[in-house]
């Protein structure tokens, strides 16, 4: 392969990358590029051996960047759905994000992620689905996110959504939806629109004991049953 031409891994995270990119700036976050982070030596360690890690300890490919006030590294994982190849990837991607951490203050490294990309295909496959979980889980150094893709690469702008509902990009509360008052939050209009087979006496009882002060949520129960086993009594 020439030397200038992207392999494959570098290739998915390019494209990972700018899909982060274009997520953040729909979100009005701005989005900075951040090699420092992929350095295989500690911050202020240049001169020496010991702050140096060995290339064998990191993760390959790898890339970085700012998004808001989050810092992101991205990584690949193993082609097989291998325990030890995917402990061997955790590992590496930790000592990454030592490293990273050096390099953030102390309130940006706790907001330190990472997200560790599947093989094509992976997304379907039953035995990746325990190794993602366990990727996740493990909250050492830095927060996990794994995207497992789709076998169909047409498939990989909904799986990247799902992927981003996972992460600090969601905004569930940013919707189009119209939303209506409860029930239970407009008691004057359940009143005036009762079912007729529940008695109006009842009705206003169960208003009532729902605007009246009360200890706990039992002795609310406990009136409303109340007052039904009452019904039609007056």
């Amino acid at each position: 392969m020439d030397p200038q031409t992207p392999s494959p891994a570098e290739t998915t995270l390019s494209d990972l990358h700018a899909r982060l990119v274009a997520a953040a700036q729909t979100l009005g976050l701005p989005a900075a590029e951040a090699p420092h982070l992929t350095s295989n030596v500690f911050l202020g360690g240049e001169g020496s051996e010991a702050a140096r890690l060995k290339v064998g300890d990191l993760p390959h490919p790898t890339r970085a960047l700012q998004l808001g006030r989050y810092n992101v590294l991205l990584t690949m994982l193993p082609e097989q759905p291998s325990l030890e190849a995917v402990n061997e990837a955790l590992r590496r991607f930790r000592n990454q994000c030592v490293v990273a951490r050096s390099y953030l203050s102390t309130y940006e490294a706790l907001d330190l992620q990472g997200i560790l990309v599947g093989p094509r295909g992976s997304e379907p496959m039953d035995d990746w689905r325990p190794l993602a979980l366990l990727l996740e889980r493990d909250d050492r150094v830095a927060r996990k996110f794994v995207w497992l893709r789709p076998a169909n690469q047409a498939a990989d702008d909904a799986s990247f959504a799902d992927l981003i509902k996972r992460t600090f990009l969601a905004r569930p509360w940013v919707n189009d939806a119209t939303f209506t008052m409860a029930a239970l939050d407009n008691l004057n209009r359940a009143a005036a629109m009762w079912d007729t087979s529940v008695p109006r006496d009842t009705v206003d009882e169960w208003v009532k004991l729902s605007l009246a002060p009360r200890e706990d949520a039992d002795t609310l129960v406990q009136g409303l049953v109340d007052t039904w086993a009452r019904r039609g009594q007056s």
